[in-house]
């Protein structure tokens, strides 16, 4: 069984170019905080493909300085702006020796993605019937990732990172 994490990127900075804005301060606090709840799930992460923005990119830099192991992270552009099939295109694509993966994304699109990828069965599919709040993190055991589809996760946990100020 593989684990499959499901993450929208921490709080950014309001204003400016969409792409270009970075994480604000409480962004890189928030994402810290919650790396030490993503390690009480899984030891380590395989692989993690963010959206090539910049908040996305620095959501996965501050989860490996909080103290999440991560092996490798690949930036995918198109994350940026595909909708749900798209991230499931990239889970499916991903190579069978990958055992845990962290997907780092975008509202609407990450939610929805983790709703219907989610099994109705599983023990928080009620928790996520509404958008991801910022550093939000859905964590559930997957099958092989060329067998990913709509309702084959079985997500058990839903991790929230409030903000401080």
């Amino acid at each position: 069984m593989n684990t499959l994490i499901l993450m929208r990127h921490a709080q950014a900075e309001r204003g400016g170019h969409d792409y270009d804005r970075p994480l604000s301060r409480a962004g890189r606090e928030q994402a810290t905080r919650q790396a030490a709840a993503l390690v009480t799930e899984v030891s380590a992460v395989d692989l993690a493909i963010v959206s090539a923005a910049t908040r996305t990119r620095q959501t996965a830099r501050a989860l490996l300085s909080g103290g999440l192991p991560i092996a490798r992270v690949l930036e995918e552009r198109s994350l940026y702006v595909c909708d749900w099939t798209g991230v499931l295109e990239q889970i499916q694509r991903v190579p069978s020796e990958v055992g845990t993966l962290l997907v780092i994304g975008h509202e609407p699109t990450i939610s929805l993605t983790a709703r219907l990828l989610t099994a109705p069965t599983s023990p928080i599919a009620s928790q996520l019937g509404v958008g991801f709040s910022t550093a939000m993190a859905a964590v559930g055991e997957a099958p092989q990732w060329s067998e990913v589809d709509r309702s084959s996760v079985r997500m058990v946990s839903a991790l929230r990172a409030p903000l401080t100020r």
